[in-house]
Formats: C-alpha cells, sequence, structure tokens
C-alpha cells in the first residue's frame, strides 16, 4: 500500500513538470511577444539571455536568440554579438546539435581574437569541452577545460570589480562541475569527488541554490557508479528538495529523478524504478530532451535487462542507440550498444550479440584508448607545470616588489621616523597576505601532484587492462581455431600479451610507477606460463635464482618476453618423453656494468641448426637481445643452457 501510494505521489509530481514545462513554453513565448513589441537594448539583451539560460535553453528559445543577434550585428556592437553568439551555441549544445553549437563557438572566437574578454574567453572554452566531451574526443575535451581553467587563473582579481568578482567565481564553479563531469566518464572517480566538493561549496558561499541542487544531482550520478547506491539516494533526494523549493525547471528536476530511477535500479528496486522511467521517458520526449532521452531509455533496457524482459530492453536501447548516431554522441553510443550485446546474449542471438559487443567495444576503445590517456596526463602534467612557473614569477614579483618598498621605506625613513614606522607596519600586512596566498597555492600544487600520481597509476592499469583484453580475445580466437599449428601460435602470442599486462599490473600495484621489482615478477611470470600449459611444478620442478633489484620499464618488457619465450620452449621441446627428475632454473645477477641471464634445462637438448630457419621465438629473442645490447649463446650438454649477457639497462 506504501509503494502504491508513493507511485501515485510521483505520477503527480511528474503531471505537476509538464504542467510546469507547458508554463515555461508560453514565459519564453511571452518574452518573444515583448522583444517584438518593445525597443531592444544591451540591458535588456543581457537580462533575456540571462533569464534563457536560467530556463537551460528551451526548444523555443532559439526565436529569441536569433532575434537578439541579429539586432547586436546590425548595430555591429561586438559584446553584444558575442553574448548572443554563446547563448547560441548553449542552445545547441543543450539540444544535442553538437556540431552546431561548435561552429557557433568557433564564430565566437574569431571575435574573441580582437577583443579581450577573459570571462568570456574562459566560457567558451568551457563549452567547446562540453561538445568534444560529448563527442567522444576527450583529448580536445580536457584541453579546453584545462585552456579554461588557466584564462581563469589568469585574471588579476586586484583589477576586477565586486561583481566580476562573483562572476568569475560563478564561472569556475561552472568548470569544477564540467571537469567533475569529464573525471567521471572518464572514471576517475576520486578526482570526481574532489571537483564537485569544491564547485558545491562555491555554490554555497555564493548562495546559489539552483547550482547546489545541479550539484547534488551529479554527485548522486557520481555516488551511483561508485556503487554507493544508499548514499546516492540521500544526495539525490536532497537535490530534490532544493529544485523543489526555488521551483527548477522540469528538465533540471527530471534529471534528478532520472538519477533516482536509475539508484532504485541497482537497489533492485524494480518497481519504483520502473514507475520514474515510464513518467520520465514520455516527458522528455514531449519537450525533445533528446539527451536525456537517451540517457533514460538506455537506463530502462538495462532495467528491462535485469528484468530478463529481453524483448523489452531491445527496443529502448535500439532507440537511444539510433538517437545517440543522429545526435553524434559518442558516449550514448557506447551505452546502447552494450545494454544491446547484453540482451542479445541473453537471447542467445550470438550473431547480433557480437555484432553489438564489437562496436561496444569499438566507440570504448576510442574514447578510453591508451593514446588518449597518455595525452591527458601530458596535457595535464604540462599544465601543473606551466602553473607552477606562474607562481615562481609571481613570488619572484612579489619579492622584487617588497625589496623595493623596504629601499622606499629606509630611504623616507630619513626624513620621518614615523613615517617610517608606518611603511613597516603596512609592509609586514604585505607580506603576511602574500605568505598566506603562497602556502595555499602550495597546497595546490602539491594536491596536483598527487593526482598526477594517480593519473599515471590509472595509465599503468588501464594499459593492463587493455592488454589482458587482447589477451582474453586472443585465448577465445584459438579456441575456436582448427589448425592446430595456428592455434598454437595464436596462443603464444596471447602468453606474450599477458607477460607485458603483468608489467604493468606490477606498475601500478606498487609506489614505484617507473620500474618493476625483477625478482617478484620473474616468479608470477613463470607461475602464469605454467598454468596457461596446465603444467605442475610437481611435473617439472622450476628453481629461480634472482637478484633483488628494480628494473626500468624499458629494460623489464623485453627482458620478460625473452624469459617468456625461454620458458615456453623449454615446456614444448625440453621434456618430449616423461623424466622423473624434469628441471628449469632462471638465474639473474649483476656482474659489474653487465646483467647475466641464464635458463636451464635439463632436457632432451636444442639444436638451432635444425630447425627450418629459426622459430619466430628465436627471432623474437634475437631481435630483443639486440635491444638491450646483450650477448646470446646457447649450448647444450644434458640440456640446453641459454645466456645473456645484457649491457643496456637501468636499475631504479
Amino acid at each position: 500500500m506504501k509503494k502504491y501510494f508513493y507511485s501515485i505521489l510521483f505520477l503527480f509530481s511528474i503531471y505537476s513538470n509538464a504542467q510546469k514545462s507547458t508554463n515555461y513554453t508560453k514565459k519564453i513565448d511571452s518574452i518573444y511577444v515583448d522583444l517584438v513589441s518593445t525597443e531592444l537594448s544591451e540591458i535588456k539583451n543581457k537580462q533575456t539571455l540571462g533569464l534563457i539560460g536560467q530556463l537551460n535553453y528551451p526548444k523555443n528559445s532559439k526565436k529569441i536568440i536569433v532575434r537578439i543577434l541579429k539586432f547586436s550585428l546590425s548595430n555591429k556592437n561586438s559584446k553584444q554579438i558575442t553574448n548572443a553568439y554563446y547563448a547560441l551555441s548553449n542552445y545547441y549544445f543543450f539540444n544535442s546539435k553538437l556540431d552546431s553549437s561548435l561552429i557557433t563557438l568557433e564564430k565566437i572566437e574569431l571575435y574573441l581574437d580582437k577583443n579581450s574578454i577573459p570571462l568570456l574567453k574562459a566560457s567558451v572554452k568551457m563549452t567547446k569541452g562540453g561538445v568534444y566531451q560529448r563527442k567522444g574526443n576527450i583529448v580536445k575535451a580536457n584541453h579546453n577545460f584545462l585552456e579554461s581553467l588557466n584564462i581563469l587563473n589568469k585574471i588579476d582579481t586586484l583589477t576586477l570589480s565586486k561583481k566580476d568578482k562573483i562572476k568569475r567565481k560563478g564561472k569556475k564553479l561552472v568548470l569544477f562541475n564540467s571537469i567533475a563531469i569529464f573525471n567521471k566518464n572518464t572514471e576517475n572517480y576520486d578526482k570526481a569527488k574532489l571537483y564537485y566538493n569544491k564547485a558545491y561549496k562555491m555554490a554555497l558561499e555564493l548562495g546559489n541554490k539552483r547550482l547546489a541542487g545541479i550539484l547534488l544531482s551529479n554527485q548522486g550520478d557520481l555516488l551511483i557508479k561508485i556503487k554507493q547506491y544508499d548514499e546516492a539516494l540521500s544526495v539525490l533526494e536532497k537535490s530534490k528538495k532544493i529544485k523543489n523549493e526555488i521551483n527548477a525547471p522540469p528538465k533540471s528536476k527530471g534529471i534528478t529523478n532520472l538519477n533516482i530511477a536509475l539508484a532504485y535500479s541497482a537497489l533492485n528496486n524494480y518497481n519504483e524504478a520502473i514507475t520514474i522511467f515510464n513518467s520520465l521517458i514520455p516527458l522528455f520526449r514531449n519537450q525533445n530532451n533528446t539527451n536525456n532521452l537517451m540517457y533514460s531509455l538506455v537506463g530502462r533496457g538495462q532495467l528491462y535487462n535485469q528484468k530478463k524482459e529481453y524483448k523489452k530492453a531491445i527496443i529502448d536501447c535500439e532507440e537511444s542507440f539510433n538517437l545517440a548516431i543522429k545526435g553524434d554522441e559518442l558516449e550514448y553510443q557506447s551505452s546502447s550498444t552494450k545494454c544491446l550485446a547484453d540482451a542479445y546474449k541473453s537471447l542467445h542471438n550470438f550473431e547480433k550479440a557480437y555484432y553489438y559487443q564489437t562496436k561496444y567495444l569499438k566507440f570504448k576503445d576510442s574514447i578510453f584508448n591508451s593514446n588518449n590517456v597518455k595525452k591527458i596526463t601530458q596535457m595535464q602534467m604540462q599544465y601543473d607545470f606551466d602553473r607552477k612557473n606562474e607562481l615562481q614569477v609571481i613570488e619572484t614579483k612579489n619579492k622584487a616588489r617588497e625589496n623595493k618598498i623596504i629601499i622606499i621605506s629606509l630611504v623616507l625613513g630619513l626624513l620621518s621616523l614615523l613615517f617610517f614606522l608606518g611603511m613597516l607596519y603596512k609592509q609586514y600586512n604585505i607580506r603576511k597576505k602574500n605568505n598566506q596566498i603562497l602556502a595555499a597555492k602550495n597546497i595546490q600544487i602539491k594536491n596536483a601532484l598527487d593526482d598526477n600520481e594517480v593519473l599515471l597509476k590509472e595509465t599503468h592499469h588501464r594499459v593492463k587492462n587493455s592488454l589482458q583484453m587482447i589477451s582474453s580475445l586472443l585465448y577465445l580466437q584459438s579456441e575456436n581455431i582448427e589448425d592446430k599449428n595456428a592455434a598454437a601460435s595464436v596462443k603464444d602470442g596471447q602468453i606474450r600479451v599477458k607477460s607485458m599486462a603483468l608489467i604493468h599490473q606490477k606498475l601500478y600495484q606498487k609506489d614505484n610507477l617507473t620500474g618493476v621489482e625483477v625478482s617478484d615478477y620473474i616468479n608470477d611470470l613463470a607461475e602464469s606460463i605454467f598454468q596457461s600449459h596446465n603444467i605442475s611444478f610437481d611435473a617439472i620442478n622450476l628453481h629461480i635464482d634472482v637478484d633483488k633489484m628494480i628494473l626500468d620499464i624499458d629494460t623489464i618488457t623485453p627482458l620478460g618476453i625473452i624469459i617468456n619465450e625461454l620458458i615456453v620452449n623449454a615446456l614444448k621441446h625440453a621434456f618430449t618423453t616423461k623424466k622423473s627428475e624434469a628441471l628449469i632454473s632462471i638465474s639473474l645477477h649483476k656482474k659489474n656494468d653487465t646483467l647475466l641471464l641464464k635458463v636451464a634445462d635439463n632436457g632432451v637438448g636444442f639444436n638451432p641448426e635444425r630447425k627450418k630457419e629459426k622459430s619466430f621465438g628465436l627471432k623474437l629473442i634475437n631481435s630483443l637481445s639486440r635491444k638491450l645490447k646483450a650477448d646470446l649463446t646457447i649450448t647444450t650438454n644434458n640440456g640446453t643452457l641459454v645466456e645473456l649477457r645484457i649491457k643496456r639497462f637501468i636499475i631504479k
């Protein structure tokens, strides 16, 4: 009975929102009529564009923006033109016309090159970042967000009026929210949480309940991503309360209710979740709110998958996928194809499941490939480096200014002792204030460096995951190849990839992000190879004698592949007949300026001259030996002994 009551209550709230949506439409029409009947002015245009922005640029607001733009162009007022173009770009962004938004933003930049309007420049870069993020180009998105932050940081706040200081703080608040969303979508959840907290604190300082409600809704979405569902519901209910208090637009309320539905779905409260989805989807469809419609359809499709209603899931996720393709929304193309792959797999339609799974992996890889992660890391590091240099320049200038003031104070002190004391007291206050600023900036730098370490670990984690995915694909491929030799070759490739993945796993699990402890790595590598070949240590003994040392990634990667090849060769060829005392031994020691690697077995022996031009494994060993500047020798005497005297290596 209680659930029924809440469902009726929610439906009533949706009906109220629909009524309010109609009221907002009437409000926009009223504004347009007022614009047509009265004379336009710079102040009136600015107020009107601000009001449309607070309403999140409804569908019928374009005619107002276009009218203001035409008026501004006819008056050749650059400031008004840029403001009108910026409103138009936001209209396209909020209505999922990303290419149109990008074209309009580029027009604005032509005006901004001739006119110095730093706050607007920062806003344009911020919006461009949002457009590229939704198009799946995370490198360009990150670049524009960092440029926007750099512009805001360089503004001399001492020259700003009180009103512009508040405006700058508001811009930073919105930018922090955008950066948080970016980090959430790129799965950097700790950094996303940090920026959400910063933005929410600023919203409270500014007394801006509208933005506070939006930020709480976004935080709820983040908590769902990291599976903290109960906390997410608590935060989302708080967001809903604030939005109801300020009578937020239906679109804004709908986003919070959508996140609540996703939280219920994750908690298996299907009835509550489906009630919300069934009410929101028609609402978003009537509002032409494509972005939230796609999100809702995918959410309900995933819910249908959980309820094993796979045909319903396919209908929702196909609609979302088609909308995402039309709007060039890579993020929703990715989530829609994942939903479709899961549904078709459950229906045993493996052909379509494979088709959509392949698309999903392609979309995901285009967003999260290692090159993109590397570029983002480099951008962040470059930004932090430039920011640190700027702070050092500011510090040098401040010290020079302080010294100059001291000298002037001393000279003036000869004329008046009282004046000298006054200037000294003033100087003390300036220094104290500067020290406080520098202390705060140093904390920011430390936090940025900590973020870089997390980002570098994340890079190794992602590379490891990518290599493991490749290894899994190779394994699946080998299982389906009928030609035994071809299957064996593919499996060998899988084992090589696993040896490289193990390196990146070691890197992100340890404090040393640039090197690997070689003893642990070789032990784990050997164990993995034995498991891959289903050979126990009882059948073939393994003896490892390796010095404790940390080798850099450029040394351990080829070395690991060489050891991998030698162990695999021994397992395949050395013990073709059973032998009670079968043994493989590995040793690695540093002697003077050389690393000496020995891999030996007591098997049947090996003659490289009998091989057909040598196997791929031997070619690989020879190639990697040259990279390490190593002397390679292979001897056969009661088994096989391979020795490498490595001259090019780096110990951390």
